[in-house]
């Protein structure tokens, strides 16, 4: 159940025997460590879950795999009767210790880690072919099956890439690879814990992930994928977003094709030969990523740099007209869920743009300069506040939503989850796996509790000294005893800020008793700020 050896345990906390309590002995354990007063359910939670699994083992029990499926709903679920918030937290941070020794797994076998979660890990193989990657993962993969810690966890292949330039899961575009025929059949059945091997940006590697975004078709059949959360917070009035794609696009592509051509000339079967008649040396393969680095590097500092300062200009003449028209139709968008609605589009332009630029690290000086050219064209300094790029859109994870279908389980980012739909007129997330809408009832009560937890851990907050940070023990003091004055843990403007995330969501999504609980709170409590 927690994935352990009978050598590895999580769970070794020494237990007061019967005969100790009953002679009188006192019992070593503290009442406030929940880890070990739990430990008893926890080893009989246990043997449960291994009795279901030698009954589905060796006996083919239907019922018993319906039970391990949903074990780990019911005891999460707060209307279940299996619930119990002390046994899930057991259980999570062992989850999470297994999921720290897989990660370093894969560290010590050579691989690179670009992205990780419970369901899906994103490598970096540092390989020129797509044959050669799928090789190396298909060897790791097999090496950590084959260590009994692992033999629980399920990896599978999901997508490949050829080209990758990843900020974060909303925010990454690459140029797809094509997997075999024989691995493209496992991905249609498996996708639940998947796993990428991938490049990293300037490199030619190769890559698995499970995104669904928009697509672009080149004329060598390469396919382009765009997932650029902070695209659709450009104004598209003014030509931005397209701009933006446009942009970022060409220099994949361009970056790509001087990729394949460079490693082209060192495949199997196409090494180069040195002619007795030639006095030239042979390049040698580590140069073939030299010679692309400086095409990237000329490419960033002259025909893209005059692109761009083309484009800047065009969008800041535009000035803000139209604002006021888009305004309105943001306020019924996800768009309207934004850090900073009211800023620059030329210069929200350059700064995601140049952020983009500057994942490829070949090119980080020749990016730094044209940052620096663009933002004078807007007359706005290098290292002024206004130049410093931020997120267009605030972000909350809701953790461990479970699909009531298949039940997957996953951390939603309830403001840019990719995993979208429209069902009669009203905003839904939708599953990866099976594509059913989450119930949005239930995500509904779950931002309900927490805004009273967050409320009354507010109200209930203990007081800090600003000076020597003890927190304050007397009730009626007002100064500490250094002199200093009192302050709250928690501050009022991330409880507001709060309350606005949720609100936007309330009214996006079709919530009307979280918008009425909001609503509420903001009326009896004036402090909090709108």
């Amino acid at each position: 159940m927690e994935g352990t050896s009978s050598s590895v345990a999580f769970d070794a906390a020494p237990q007061a025997s019967l005969q100790d309590m009953m002679g009188g002995a006192e019992s070593t354990l503290t009442a406030y460590d929940e880890t070990a007063r739990c430990a008893p359910a926890f080893r009989i939670l246990r043997q449960m879950v291994a009795a279901w699994l030698r009954d589905v083992s060796i006996y083919q029990n239907v019922f018993a795999d319906f039970q391990i499926i949903h074990f780990y709903r019911w005891l999460r679920d707060s209307s279940s009767l299996m619930y119990d918030p002390a046994l899930h937290r057991i259980l999570y941070t062992h989850m999470h210790k297994l999921f720290l020794h897989l990660v370093a797994e894969f560290k010590r076998l050579g691989s690179i880690i670009v992205f990780a979660n419970f369901n899906k890990i994103v490598l970096c193989t540092k390989k020129r072919r797509v044959d050669d990657a799928i090789a190396y993962v298909q060897y790791i993969v097999n090496s950590i099956r084959g260590k009994e810690l692992f033999h629980s966890i399920d990896i599978s292949f999901s997508q490949c890439w050829e080209y990758l330039m990843w900020l974060d899961p909303a925010n990454h575009g690459g140029i797809k690879g094509k997997l075999p025929k024989d691995l493209s059949q496992i991905e249609n059945k498996s996708q639940d814990e998947n796993k990428d091997s991938n490049d990293e940006d300037e490199d030619p590697e190769k890559q698995m992930n499970t995104e669904n975004s928009e697509v672009v078709e080149e004329e060598d059949s390469s396919v382009i994928e765009m997932n650029w959360n902070m695209a659709e917070y450009l104004p598209e009035w003014c030509g931005c977003q397209s701009s933006f794609n446009n942009v970022i696009a060409s220099y994949m592509n361009a970056v790509f094709e001087k990729l394949q051509e460079e490693s082209g000339r060192f495949t199997p079967g196409n090494t180069p030969m040195k002619r007795k008649v030639s006095s030239q040396i042979s390049r040698k393969p580590a140069d073939a990523l030299k010679g692309f680095e400086d095409y990237a590097q000329d490419l960033v500092s002259g025909e893209l740099a005059q692109k761009l300062y083309f484009i800047t200009q065009k969008i800041h003449k535009k000035g803000t007209r139209g604002r006021e028209e888009e305004g309105e139709d943001a306020q019924l968008s996800t768009q309207s869920i934004s850090t900073d609605p009211h800023s620059i589009p030329a210069l929200e332009f350059v700064k995601s743009v140049t952020k983009v630029l500057s994942l490829d690290s070949a090119v980080t000086e020749q990016v730094c300069k044209l940052r620096r050219d663009l933002l004078k064209l807007l007359n706005i300094g290098e290292f002024s506040p206004e130049a410093e790029w931020k997120d267009p859109c605030v972000s909350y994870v809701l953790p461990e939503v479970i699909c009531r279908a298949c039940n997957h389980c996953r951390n939603i980012d309830l403001c840019k989850d990719p995993h979208q739909s429209v069902e009669n007129g009203v905003h839904v997330w939708l599953c990866p796996v099976c594509s059913t809408s989450y119930t949005s009832g239930e995500i509904q009560h779950q931002l309900i509790a927490l805004i009273h937890t967050n409320s009354m851990a507010h109200v209930l907050q203990d007081l800090q000294c600003d000076r020597c940070s003890q927190v304050k023990q007397p009730n009626m003091a007002l100064y500490c005893t250094c002199g200093g004055r009192y302050r709250t843990l928690l501050k009022r403007e991330e409880f507001s800020q709060k309350l606005k995330i949720f609100n936007r969501i309330a009214v996006i999504y079709n919530m009307p008793l979280l918008k009425e609980t909001i609503e509420w709170m903001l009326t009896n409590n004036t402090w909090i700020k709108t």
